[in-house]
């Protein structure tokens, strides 16, 4: 029966759940780091390469890195990188950074050639990495992988090292059994199918194992639109962008997708189908003819009630960096009513969830998974073999005297089949007033931090040179130009690089502490080109101001 765990032997229906993502709150921390460690980049030739579903930005496994020697040249001078970005094919690799700054910066031109590879299996070689000193070949050629062929040329302005590369990634083909297409989506139905079914990163499961009706049901689901907040633009609260690790277990990344989604996944009649947690009707009603004997009840516990409820998420707005949103706001009545339920007492829930990207979804969410755990009434009994007709999710009703229900809705969380033909039944108490999207405050906006690039020098300003004649020490005159500038308005500079050339060729640099200097002994039959660049502490130099065509003074 797959990677599910099911505790009984002959169990019917059970499955996993989106709320299982409640059990590895503990492991919130290292999500959270994971979910920032997707934008760096490492070097490795044993690193697992990540699934993307849909759209995220990603840094990169470095697998080949060289460089080529120039024949008079710095051997360093290229520099050829491989970074694998995911498993392929994906849709397309766009909005490169280059250590943060879009690679369309004008620090960069020049200095770049990236090839794109989306990752089909047929791929050929890059050429461009074949340009290296060694290593590689049209041997080469990353079939299946999606990666970016490098080559960059050093310059002491715009790199300061081997550069950390990210690019935007959208996704994954998927097949989609509703139009019979394998296209980019990300929608979360389409993406969890995929991975069931490949056989190379995911379950490998047959198309006959797979509940193409059910999949594409809770397909349409997530297709569903709302209006995120008052006055404001409509979107889907059910998307999947998603990296996922190749090295994690698939339960773990099954209840990844799932989190994100509000899934249920069950696993019925040697079937696999999918079901978005939204207000249902009741499919079946329990009484006092179906429940056999053994009913128990469970009230809901303290650890698993919560009047906070943080989710964690990748946020596009702040370049895919963890963001967060809650639900309640503070000082809101919803967070009155509850801390005055629960004594005072602030219960949180924190979450990671790394399918999530809106910042109205991941709020949405928040308010749901708080809701369904203040009302986490459980009960488990013997039935007759008519529950086997059931499936996780389902939404039941229960009439029985002994807690006085009269037609109370449930929720399926596992049929297990008993082997004297009764069904023993776990039910979990169902609101379906939760599950109306709240429109929301529109999110905040928050103020770019207005740090300064250490790397983005302001040059100089107001270049003159003027020829002059200088007295020597006997008397005599000597030729020379007299240079002064307007210091750089960059508080970080302090120092100046001054560079002339003469008209025959001849090309001198020096370091400069004044915005006054003189050069001299300069040939008065030549000309000069001035020029000045202004030195940050860091070494990181302006553009150079210029003057030409200058004549040194003789009498």
């Amino acid at each position: 029966m797959g990677f599910f765990l099911i505790a009984a032997l002959f169990a019917v229906s059970a499955g996993v759940a989106y709320s299982g993502i409640q059990s590895a709150k503990k492991a919130a921390k290292a999500a959270a780091d994971s979910m920032a460690g997707v934008l760096v980049n490492k070097e490795s030739n044993i690193e697992p390469i990540p699934v993307i579903y849909g759209e995220r930005r990603v840094g990169g496994v470095r697998v080949f890195v060289s460089t080529k020697d120039v024949s008079g040249g710095d051997k360093n001078e290229y520099l050829y990188i491989a970074l694998a970005m995911a498993e392929g094919e994906v849709e397309s690799i766009t909005d490169i950074y280059i250590d943060d700054t879009p690679i369309t910066d004008s620090k960069f031109t020049g200095l770049y050639t990236i090839n794109v590879h989306t990752g089909a299996d047929n791929q050929a070689y890059d050429p461009l990495l074949t340009e290296a000193n060694a290593g590689w070949s049209s041997d080469h050629k990353l079939s299946g992988i999606a990666y970016l062929a490098i080559k960059l040329k050093w310059d002491q302005d715009a790199f300061g090292g081997v550069p950390e590369i990210t690019a935007v990634v959208k996704g994954r083909k998927v097949y989609d059994p509703r139009s019979g297409n394998t296209v980019y989506s990300n929608n979360p139905a389409l993406c969890i199918r995929d991975y069931l079914t490949n056989n190379r990163f995911g379950k490998g499961l047959p198309a006959s194992a797979i509940d193409d009706i059910a999949f594409s049901s809770a397909a349409n689901d997530c297709d569903e639109s709302v209006t995120f907040y008052s006055g404001g633009g409509t979107g889907k609260i059910f998307e999947c962008n998603a990296v996922l690790q190749t090295d994690e277990t698939l339960f773990d990344n099954i209840k990844t997708m799932l989190g994100g989604c509000r899934g249920f996944l069950p696993y019925n009649q040697g079937r696999y189908s999918l079901i978005i947690d939204k207000a249902r009707s009741s499919v079946f009603a329990f009484d006092k003819e179906t429940i056999i004997d053994g009913i128990t009840i469970k009230g809901e516990s303290k650890e698993d009630k919560f009047n906070r409820v943080i989710v964690k998420f990748a946020n596009p707005d702040v370049d895919y960096q963890p963001d967060q949103a809650v639900w309640p706001d503070a000082g809101s009545t919803e967070e009155s009513i509850f801390l005055a339920e629960d004594n005072g007492t602030l219960l949180v829930e924190d979450l990671t969830l790394d399918t999530i990207t809106n910042y109205y979804a991941a709020r949405d969410l928040a308010r749901v998974l708080l809701k369904r755990s203040r009302n986490a009434l459980r009960t488990q009994f013997k039935a007759t073999s008519e529950a086997l007709q059931l499936s996780v999710g389902d939404v039941v009703t229960v009439t029985h005297d002994t807690p006085a229900w009269n037609a109370k809705p449930f929720q399926v969380e596992e049929i297990t089949l008993g082997y004297d033909g009764t069904c023993n039944v776990s039910l979990l108490e169902y609101d379906p007033s939760i599950y109306t999207y709240d429109t929301s405050a529109e999110q905040k906006s928050y103020p770019d931090t207005a740090l300064p690039d250490p790397f983005s020098v302001a040059p100089v300003t107001n270049l003159s040179a003027v020829g002059s004649a200088q007295l020597n020490a006997d008397g005599g005159t000597i030729s020379a130009i007299d240079v002064s500038f307007t210091a750089s308005a960059d508080s970080f500079v302090d120092s100046y690089e001054l560079t002339w050339v003469a008209s025959g060729g001849d090309t001198q640099t020096i370091g400069i502490n004044s915005i006054e200097y003189t050069i001299y002994n300069l040939d008065s039959l030549q000309t000069y080109n001035i020029s000045v660049r202004a030195i940050n502490a860091l070494g990181a130099k302006s553009t150079s101001v210029s003057v030409i065509n200058i004549s040194p003074s003789v009498d």
